[in-house]
């Protein structure tokens, strides 16, 4: 096939004009040419769209202009050349209406070259929001282009977040470039594309999987739900999966890759509503993003309506309305309505396929009063979940919590008592969800959710069906749900999980008080030592065995149906009483062993002390009645004293006083003696205590 677009005479072009990126831009000057903005009246080329408001896309306006029409916008670029380009983006639309234009401003004729009509189409329904090219993204030939722009709008933008001219030109030219050997690869894009040996080519390959790798990054950290959504012109509704994220990097194909992601979506069908929170773009009119796949038929009109009723009433009156923004929701016949604000919520055209935040107003005020966590998210999943279930469900029972840490019983059944009514009711769609069996954990648990992020995941409780009752269990309680409004089943269940639940209370009140006897003990031991006895402690831990038999046999855990044992079962597995009977009894002979070790080390202390004490005495008294002999034999004693003064009575008064001072001496040494051997005697005792080694 001969190349529609020859490089080389747009390569030229594009090396003589510069670049500029001004999504404001309104009055466009002569030699500049404008893609996607602009007012069509300007003294310069404005190739938008929206002046027409009868196509979505630049290419296609371009493509059906009249005759008449593209003559003279022919003579308009021969009689003012373009110097200058300002963009909007470096979309796939804007580069294609940008070949378009030059290349009938380069041909003899004023018509556009043929073969182009499917190319076309194929980018005015991307515009649109549809993707045809299937679940290959790399011979996507929309995928390859928005991701290689995307890379290239960003290499060209600095730190500042400013974009540098020489590299919008580099980055605009490869892109047109891109898309020029796409072209003239096939005339079927929605076919499929084959690879380019180019390095931009290549380029575009590798951002593809950039984003996909993103995705990937940015999926775990969404919150996913099904929600019931209204079909375009029609009182039905249909059940889509929806995805919301809180996007911290931009993506150009995010949408893409959730609208056709088969394997994390419940239904297999993809997500087919979006939810795109960008905190970092405020006031652009891109911070909040709600779309849904135009394939699927699904209008977001309700959700509009209630996002403009919620504005309003935020404003209080005070919402600017003296420069209205142009709207479907907001015009007739006769032009825009009284109450037409300056800055609505974007209808998409009236299609309400895409709805976005209004952008800031003139006077740099936020032209939105409402919050993403706080107003958005919860009115999407008021419109979308609990409008459509909960006026079909009636709550049978529910727990007033009286302390905290104690099972709540939550019990729903559907409110219509004729099955055939319940079968025909798209409300009951959602019964069968993931978002209805997290919502209903969430019913028993202390904060009811209120967004798709508040929903508990499916790793924290457990589902299943019984006796066609739903039963969701989890740490904080049990939620039951009832089919039919009138299942006997469902009392008898409601008393196996209220019986269940009361003894799961006692039991973590009962854990709460050997956890006290923990805490209690150990300081009454190292405070109170010569407080405690074994007759005390034998007494509280009787009482406290005593105490566990009560709380463990004060309900009865076996039932009349099968159906109510296997709740019982499966709720005391769940909240640790099926296997933990012994182990509670382990816990408390643990409990008495270890204050029986330290009360028989208190007291084996206190045995030490006083043995030691004694032993001290014993040993200096036996050396004392030892050393007396012996002293006796050294020194001359009081009865040898009195018989030499009989024998001798004139003995001196100087060996007097030497008898006297050498019988001084001997107590001193008899003293030391005692001393002596009552401290080797408590050295003994305390290290070498035969009886405390053995205890």
């Amino acid at each position: 096939m001969a190349d529609i677009f020859q490089w080389d005479r747009f390569a030229l072009l594009l090396a003589h004009s510069s670049f500029s990126i001004d999504p404001t831009l309104r009055d466009i000057p002569a030699g500049t040419l404008a893609l996607g903005l602009g007012d069509g009246a300007s003294e310069g080329i404005a190739l938008n769209c929206k002046n027409s408001q009868r196509y979505r896309s630049v290419s296609a306006w371009l493509w059906n202009l009249t005759d008449a029409e593209r003559q003279v916008l022919k003579t308009r670029a021969q009689a003012s050349p373009v110097s200058q380009v300002v963009i909007e983006d470096f979309s796939l639309d804007s580069c294609f209406a940008w070949l378009l234009y030059n290349a009938l401003t380069l041909s003899e004729t004023a018509e556009f070259p043929e073969g182009l009509e499917k190319w076309v189409s194929y980018i005015d329904h991307w515009e649109q929001g549809s993707y045809l090219d299937g679940d290959d993204f790399s011979r996507s030939a929309a995928c390859l282009h928005t991701v290689f722009a995307h890379a290239q709008l960003n290499a060209a933008r600095n730190e500042r977040h400013q974009y540098d001219s020489l590299r919008l030109q580099s980055g605009f030219t490869r892109c047109i470039q891109l898309l020029s050997e796409l072209v003239n690869q096939t005339d079927a894009p929605n076919n499929g594309i084959q690879p380019v040996a180019s390095a931009e080519y290549q380029g575009a390959a590798a951002a593809l999987a950039y984003e996909h790798q993103l995705y990937q990054l940015a999926i775990p950290r969404a919150a996913t739900c099904q929600l019931l959504v209204a079909q375009s012109d029609s009182q039905r509704k249909v059940l889509v999966d929806a995805l919301f994220l809180n996007e911290q990097h931009a993506s150009g194909l995010f949408k893409i890759f959730a609208r056709n992601d088969r394997t994390r979506s419940w239904s297999k069908n993809g997500f087919t509503l979006l939810g795109i929170y960008r905190p970092q773009e405020q006031g652009t009119g891109n911070d909040v993003v709600i779309s849904v796949d135009p394939k699927s038929g699904v209008s977001l009109q309700n959700i509009w309506q209630a996002l403009e009723q919620e504005e309003n009433v935020r404003w209080n009156g005070q919402r600017p309305c003296d420069k209205p923004r142009l709207l479907r929701s907001y015009n007739n016949e006769s032009g825009p309505l009284p109450s037409s604000p300056n800055q609505p919520w974007w209808d998409d055209a009236g299609s309400y396929t895409l709805l976005g935040a209004p952008k800031r107003l003139e006077s740099g005020e936020l032209g939105s009063k409402l919050d993403w966590w706080q107003d958005i998210l919860p009115l999407i999943w008021q419109k979308g979940f609990v409008d459509n279930l909960t006026p079909r469900l009636e709550q049978v029972y529910n727990t007033q919590m009286l302390n905290e840490g104690q099972k709540r019983v939550c019990v729903w059944r559907w409110s219509q008592p004729d099955s055939r009514l319940q079968q025909s009711d798209t409300s009951s769609y959602l019964v069968d969800t993931p978002s209805f069996q997290a919502w209903l954990a969430g019913t028993s648990q202390t904060t009811p959710p209120v967004t798709p992020y508040d929903l508990p995941q499916a790793d924290r409780f457990d589902a299943w069906w019984q006796s066609d009752v739903l039963v969701v269990g989890h740490q904080q309680g049990v939620s039951l749900f009832s089919r039919s409004a009138d299942n006997p089943a469902l009392d008898g269940l409601l008393v196996v999980a209220q019986r269940i639940a009361t003894l799961s209370d006692g039991y973590a009140a009962f854990l709460t008080q050997i956890r006290e006897i923990f805490k209690k003990w150990p300081k009454q031991l190292k405070q109170y030592a010569s407080a405690i006895e074994d007759k005390q402690w034998e007494e509280e831990i009787f009482a406290l065995r005593v105490n566990a038999l009560n709380v463990l046999n004060s309900s009865e855990t076996l039932f009349s149906t099968a159906d109510e044992n296997r709740l019982s079962e499966m709720l005391q597995h769940q909240w640790g009483l099926h296997d933990r009977r012994g182990a509670l009894f382990s816990q408390l002979d643990r409990l008495d062993q270890l204050m029986q070790d330290a009360i028989s080390r208190q007291n084996a202390r206190r045995h030490r002390i006083y043995g030691s004490l004694f032993s001290a005495l014993g040993m200096g008294i036996a050396a004392s009645h030892v050393w007396e002999p012996v002293r006796d034999i050294l020194t001359t004693n009081e009865y040898e004293w009195q018989l030499m003064l009989f024998k001798e009575p004139d003995v001196s008064t100087q060996h007097l006083a030497d008898i006297a001072g050498q019988s001084a001496h001997f107590e001193l040494i008899t003293l030391v003696v005692f001393v002596a051997f009552a401290l080797l005697g408590f050295v003994l005792f305390w290290f070498f205590d035969i009886r405390s080694q053995e205890d």
